[in-house]
C-alpha cells in the first residue's frame, strides 16, 4: 500500500503544481490588462531641480578638462649636479690606506630629474630647489602648441632654501605657456586636487597625473607650521617634485614639495607648497633674485572670535589678530604699536586669517611702509610703520610660539 501511495504521489503533485501556474498566470494577465487601461503620467520637463547631473567644473566626473588646461605648462627637469664627496682626513686613516685615498675622487656628477611649472610669459619656470641645487647644467622639456616636443637649457634666476623653491628662466624662442594661477586660500579638506608631474626616470618624456584629496591643511615641517603645506593622497614619486598640484578647475595651487613615505616610493602621503606662498617668493625672485620679506616685529596668536572677543573687549564685534607682544627694537614698537593691540587690516585689507596677515607683510620688502588700522581703547586708528628684516612668531595650536626665518616661508 504504501509503494502504491509513493509510487501515485508524483502525478496528484504535478497536477496541484499545474493549477497553481494556470492560477498565477491567469491573474497576471488580469493586472496587465489593468495596469495597460491607465492613464499615462503627464511627462515631467527636466528643471534644474531634478536634471541629470552633468559634467561641471564644481562636481566632475572627468578631469580630463582641467588636466588639458594645466598639463602644456608642466615640464620636465634634468640637470648634472656636482656634489663633494666626504672623506676622512688621512691622518685618520692607517698609512696603508693614504695612498688609496689619494686615488678616491673627492667629488661626483650625477644627474637630477624633476618637474617644474612654468608661471609667467618670459619664460619662468617654478621648481623645487632640491631638483637643480648645485646643477651645472640644466635642461627643461616640454611640449609646444604644435605637439612638438622641445629641449631647451635654463637658467637659475633665484632660490630660497626655507621653502626649497627655486625659479628659473627658460633659454629657448618657444615657451611653455604659463599655468593659471589659483589660490590656496578656502581650500577645504576633501577637495578634489590632481598631481602633474614627471615620476619616473625611464620615461623622461611622459607626464603623468595622478588625482587624490586634500588631506590635511597647515601641517608642519621641521615643526613650523608656519609652512601651511596642503597634503594630499595623490600619487607622488621621485620625479614629482617642483611639479603642480591643481584644482579640479586646473589651475595651480601648489608646487609638490616632499612626500612621507617609509617605502621610499609613494605611500599617499604627499606634500605641496601652497600657490599664494609660492607666488610670493617668485614675485620677489623676480624682482629682487633674492627673497627679501619685510619684518614686523608682533607675536600674535589667531583671529578673534566672538568668545574671545567678548572675553577681552566686552564686545563680540571686534575682529583680527590680538596682538599679545611686541618685540624689543622691532618696526612695531618703533612705530608704537603695543601688546593688547587688535590688528584689524594692512594696508586696508581686512585679515582673515594669521597666515593671511604674514603673506602681506611678507610681500613688502625691508623699508617699505605698511598702514595698519588698530584697535586701541575703544577706538579704531592707522599706524605707519617702516618694514625691517628678522624673525616673525606667532602662537599656534602646535606651539606655544613658531618662528620664521628671514625668509619668511618655511
Amino acid at each position: 500500500m504504501k509503494k502504491f501511495l509513493q509510487f501515485i504521489s508524483w502525478p496528484v503533485m504535478t497536477g496541484i503544481l499545474l493549477a497553481l501556474v494556470l492560477v498565477q498566470y491567469q491573474q497576471l494577465q488580469d493586472l496587465s490588462r489593468q495596469i495597460s487601461s491607465m492613464p499615462a503620467a503627464p511627462a515631467v520637463p527636466l528643471t534644474a531641480a531634478n536634471a541629470i547631473p552633468t559634467t561641471t567644473a564644481t562636481n566632475p566626473t572627468s578631469y580630463a578638462d582641467a588636466v588639458a588646461r594645466a598639463a602644456p605648462s608642466v615640464v620636465s627637469i634634468h640637470s648634472t649636479i656636482r656634489e663633494q664627496i666626504e672623506l676622512p682626513p688621512a691622518d685618520e686613516l692607517p698609512p696603508a690606506f693614504r695612498d688609496l685615498l689619494q686615488t678616491i675622487p673627492s667629488e661626483r656628477l650625477w644627474d637630477s630629474l624633476g618637474s617644474g611649472v612654468a608661471v609667467s610669459d618670459e619664460g619662468h619656470i617654478l621648481t623645487a630647489l632640491h631638483v637643480i641645487e648645485g646643477a651645472e647644467d640644466i635642461e627643461v622639456h616640454f611640449t609646444d602648441g604644435q605637439g612638438n616636443s622641445v629641449n631647451a637649457r635654463a637658467r637659475l634666476i633665484g632660490s630660497d632654501t626655507s621653502t626649497d623653491l627655486a625659479l628659473l628662466q627658460v633659454d629657448s624662442a618657444v615657451l611653455p605657456p604659463p599655468m593659471p594661477i589659483g589660490t590656496s586660500e578656502g581650500i577645504r579638506l576633501g577637495d578634489p586636487v590632481l598631481t602633474i608631474g614627471y615620476p619616473r626616470r625611464d620615461l623622461m618624456n611622459q607626464k603623468s597625473v595622478s588625482l587624490g584629496v586634500v588631506s590635511a591643511l597647515g601641517i608642519p615641517r621641521d615643526g613650523l607650521p608656519i609652512v601651511q603645506y596642503i597634503q594630499t593622497d595623490a600619487a607622488m614619486n621621485y620625479g614629482n617634485s617642483g611639479g603642480a598640484l591643481i584644482d579640479a578647475n586646473g589651475s595651480l595651487i601648489g608646487i609638490n614639495s616632499f612626500i612621507y613615505s617609509e617605502s621610499g616610493g609613494s605611500d599617499g602621503i604627499g606634500f605641496a607648497v601652497p600657490v599664494n606662498k609660492a607666488m610670493i617668493v617668485v614675485e620677489q625672485l623676480i624682482q629682487h633674485g633674492v627673497v627679501t620679506p619685510g619684518y614686523l616685529g608682533v607675536i600674535t596668536g589667531e583671529l578673534l572670535t566672538e568668545e574671545t572677543s567678548r572675553t577681552f573687549f566686552g564686545n563680540a564685534d571686534i575682529e583680527g589678530l590680538l596682538i599679545e607682544q611686541v618685540t624689543a627694537g622691532s618696526p612695531a614698537e618703533e612705530a608704537d604699536i603695543q601688546a593688547g593691540d587688535v590688528m584689524v587690516a594692512i594696508d586696508g585689507n581686512a585679515i582673515s586669517s594669521v597666515i593671511g596677515a604674514i603673506e602681506q607683510i611678507n610681500r613688502k620688502a625691508p623699508g617699505q611702509t605698511v598702514e595698519l588700522t588698530i584697535y586701541r581703547g575703544g577706538e579704531y586708528q592707522t599706524i605707519s610703520v617702516t618694514l625691517g628684516t628678522g624673525t616673525a612668531q606667532y602662537r599656534t595650536q602646535f606651539n606655544d610660539s613658531a618662528t620664521i626665518p628671514e625668509s619668511g616661508l618655511d
